[in-house]
């Protein structure tokens, strides 16, 4: 039987939380092709699933390529319309969350599904789900742990930019869906489990997360819009990192994005100002109604 979906899974030396993943991955209510894409995993990843799961497609890079890299090429590799790119630690705990996340791709104008998912080993709160079932709900961005995605709106909008490496991708990539009339869809289906170390702090998330609200903004605001929002989200950044007493990393960061940005007068490539304002505003409130904004997809 064909498959219906494809999920992508991205891995880095987590040979024994992918097995879990896979395996809940096999259990879903319809067929799925599943592709692994391992980013340079010294492990045994690769001995594991030759030996336990021989039937997957595996691709493994020589080097680090980080996730936005095997993300892109697993989702140009998937021979399905929607494609799961999940993370190596989300299990799919429920046997049919894909089949209802597939359902929600009932409407021609949806690029993307962020699907209900729980950081499990923090707390059951349901994040990313729509309030109910009575209509379609937009946010701005979903969560790269439980997403999916219309291949074809994807690769219209030039997928991941890999130059954002980690963290914040998922952000860029959804305000160019908008720019191109697509939205990201709240889920309803049963949730992800996502199994996220609790109270996990990682100065790579500081450095990389600042960095790229800067290469954020540069890339994608519009002109009336770039010199606030870089000086607002500065300034907020480092108020915040102050609060955590983690002032440095973010001021390494901002660093990184602005030094980048002054090198590199190619990647800014903004959207208009409508799309900008909704993009933010989608983001403030996290959940509005289709019906609310309906004649900006016509």
């Amino acid at each position: 039987m064909l498959p219906a979906a494809t999920i992508v899974f991205t891995t880095h030396n987590r040979r024994e939380i992918l097995r879990q993943a896979i395996h809940a991955a096999q259990n879903q209510s319809i067929p799925v092709k599943i592709l692994v894409m391992d980013d340079a995993s010294t492990d045994g990843t690769e001995e594991m699933l030759s030996k336990e799961f021989p039937e997957i497609e595996y691709h493994r890079s020589l080097e680090n390529r980080g996730p936005c890299y095997h993300r892109n090429l697993g989702v140009e590799l998937s021979n399905t319309e929607i494609v799961f790119p999940l993370d190596d630690d989300s299990i799919l705990q429920s046997p049919y969350t894909v089949e209802q996340t597939l359902a929600e791709f009932d409407h021609k104008n949806v690029g993307a599904v962020a699907i209900p998912f729980c950081n499990i080993l923090k707390s059951d709160k349901v994040n990313t789900q729509a309030p109910d079932q009575s209509q379609i709900y937009l946010t701005h961005a979903y969560v790269a742990a439980a997403h999916a995605v219309l291949k074809s709106a994807f690769l219209k909008a030039g997928g991941y930019r890999e130059f954002f490496f980690y963290m914040g991708e998922e952000g860029d990539l959804c305000i160019r869906l908008l720019k191109n009339k697509f939205f990201v869809r709240l889920g309803t289906s049963d949730p992800i489990y996502h199994l996220q170390p609790p109270n996990r702090v990682s100065v790579r998330a500081d450095v990389f997360g600042r960095q790229n609200d800067i290469l954020f903004l540069y890339c994608n605001a519009s002109i009336e819009y770039l010199l606030p929002y870089l000086l607002g989200t500065s300034v907020k950044g480092i108020v915040y990192g102050i609060k955590i007493k983690r002032p440095m990393n973010m001021l390494k960061g901002f660093f990184q994005g602005f030094k980048l940005i002054l090198t590199d007068s190619t990647m800014r490539s903004p959207v208009n100002s409508d799309c900008f304002r909704l993009y933010r505003m989608l983001k403030q409130r996290e959940c509005v109604p289709l019906l609310e904004i309906e004649s900006y997809f016509q």
